[in-house]
């Protein structure tokens, strides 16, 4: 009897263990899969909400009070800082919507830990984009005060694919540069590539 009981305990122990293990397992899933879907949430509503972000940044209106802080250069004519105004707005709004990046960077790096490397490329598209904005819009401030109608073909290219970077609606007319949509293109990249991954795990998380 004694065997018995320490055979029928032994078994009795394993099957507590092997329950406990399945039991500890099927928690750890839904965990994993909770927070799945709360990222997933949280990276589209980033994806919708940055294409109100980039078109406020990339809008071609400009106000005054967006260059009110721009600094002055020495010897510079009223008129030469009024052609710098438009491209100073520009990285104004960029650093108006420094909240919105910063969440990026921060989101990123979960995303890759629940999605996959491979969403790092879908991430990079957003920053490239506004890396494009940023420097097209501060070597169009630069020299705001050279362009003259005696430039070059080429100089004239490279304004207007500047340009196209930084105002919306530039890069559909642009037919003469070849990468005149780059900026839309990566926006749009990142856009899709967030809602590929992230829409149905939000609909199946809808559905439950």
């Amino acid at each position: 009897w004694s065997q018995l009981l320490t055979i029928f305990g032994l078994l009795i122990t394993v099957g507590i263990a092997f329950f406990g293990f399945r039991s500890f397992e099927r928690w750890r899933k839904e965990t994993i899969e909770g927070k799945r879907i709360d990222l997933a949430i949280e990276a589209l509503a980033l994806a919708y909400e940055s294409k109100y972000v980039f078109e406020t940044i990339r809008s071609p209106m400009s106000y005054p009070a967006e260059s009110k802080d721009m600094p002055k250069r020495d010897g510079e004519t009223e008129s030469e800082r009024a052609r710098r105004e438009p491209y100073f707005a520009i990285l104004a709004r960029i650093q108006l919507h420094k909240d919105f990046f910063e969440r990026l960077f921060k989101l990123q790096s979960r995303f890759m830990a629940l999605f996959g490397e491979r969403a790092e490329d879908i991430f990079l598209n957003a920053h490239q984009a506004r890396r494009y904005i940023e420097v097209s819009a501060s070597m169009l401030m630069t020299r705001a005060a050279q362009r003259t109608s005696d430039a070059t073909e080429d100089q004239q290219r490279q304004y207007q694919q500047w340009e196209a970077d930084i105002w919306a609606g530039m890069d559909e007319i642009a037919d003469n540069l070849s990468q005149a949509r780059r900026v839309s293109e990566k926006i749009l990249a990142f856009q899709k590539g967030i809602i590929e991954i992230c829409e149905p795990v939000a609909v199946r998380s809808r559905r439950d």
